[in-house]
């Protein structure tokens, strides 16, 4: 049995405020960035390596904390994208699938994967008996961006893989996952920090 295309085709979970607060930050560095050079280029400020710092650090900062996280659902596996951690859970190493704090990947030696960016949803006041129903009624998987939506999705993407064979997955080790150090969110971070360091003491 073969998958559409839209099957195939990944799919990325991840909360609309972390990416509002995200592309919030990034534009209010553009714009900081904007009067800076403005300002160098009417020649009132020579001293713009403070602002610079500052700006540079608060894009940084930005992309690693709100949009770098996300958790990718592919047809053979999850990627679990954390702050500073990568995370590729294979469908064949997944025990189960919950979301009691987020969304949560139980592999076969019993450890569990967490993504950050899909926390599960809270609700702010008590449900009402119209709420249960239409919970009940909701097709399953409507939950949006959250922990219960994300491990809707991932259960139908192995129940899909499971019927075309269990295939091995493409392109990736099939053992036990491992958190990987994100490098680059790293150095992204410690630049961050630096320049935030090097902004205040100017």
């Amino acid at each position: 049995m073969s998958r559409n295309d839209a099957d195939d085709a990944p799919r990325v979970y991840r909360t609309l405020p972390a990416q509002v607060v995200g592309w919030g930050l990034m534009a209010g560095a553009l714009v900081l960035a904007a009067f800076t050079l403005r300002d160098l280029l009417e020649e009132r400020s020579t001293e713009v390596i403070a602002p610079l710092a500052l700006i540079a650090g608060l894009a940084a900062a930005a992309w690693v904390l709100f949009l770098r996280p996300r958790a990718t659902v592919h047809p053979d596996r999850v990627e679990l994208t954390n702050v500073i951690t990568d995370t590729t859970v294979p469908f064949s190493q997944v025990e189960d699938v919950t979301f009691q704090w987020a969304l949560e990947l139980h592999d076969r030696q019993g450890r569990r994967h967490s993504s950050w960016a899909v926390p599960v949803r809270r609700e702010m006041t008590r449900r009402r008996n119209i709420d249960d129903f239409a919970e009940t009624t909701r097709r399953r998987g409507s939950a949006g961006a959250t922990a219960q939506g994300a491990s809707d999705e991932v259960l139908r993407a192995i129940s899909r893989w499971k019927l075309d064979g269990s295939p091995p997955p493409v392109g990736v080790e099939d053992a036990p996952p491992r958190p990987r150090v994100a490098w680059p969110a790293v150095v992204a971070l410690g630049v961050a920090l630096a320049l935030t360091v090097v902004a205040l003491l100017g």
